[in-house]
């Protein structure tokens, strides 16, 4: 004969745990896609491309070093020092040229660059200022 007593009582535990399986399924799939937002969010902010530093990082590493003195590759293509006095003599308006219209090996920059971001640039070229 079957005992029902048994067999229902394993239903109601299997049934428990099914639903805190599926509580923590929907627990895990709603903290992936809050974390997935907030990393989007975080991409697609515009302080990425909006501070000196970043886009000298994005644009002049390659040649200036990311200590303004150069690479090997930007010194075998004659770039200068950013720290030097001839750079730091410059006006903010020659820096400004140089970087939009390139100058020398230096290519140009105002077709990929925003007016305002070539000002925080020359804003961050500022910065290797001996001291």
């Amino acid at each position: 004969m079957l005992d029902n007593r048994n067999t229902s009582t394993s239903i109601c535990a299997d049934s428990s745990s099914t639903r805190k399986l599926v509580f923590r399924s929907r627990s895990v799939v709603a903290f992936g896609a809050a974390l997935a937002l907030a990393l989007l969010a975080f991409a697609a902010s515009p302080a990425k491309a909006d501070d000196g530093a970043t886009l000298f990082k994005t644009n002049c590493v390659v040649c200036h070093g990311a200590d303004g003195t150069g690479t090997p590759t930007g010194k075998a293509l004659k770039a200068p020092d950013l720290h030097s006095d001839a750079v730091q003599k410059m006006t903010d308006a020659q820096i400004e040229d140089q970087i939009n219209n390139g100058k020398n090996n230096m290519p140009p920059f105002k077709s990929t660059l925003k007016p305002e971001q070539v000002k925080l640039l020359v804003a961050y070229v500022r910065t290797f200022k001996k001291k």
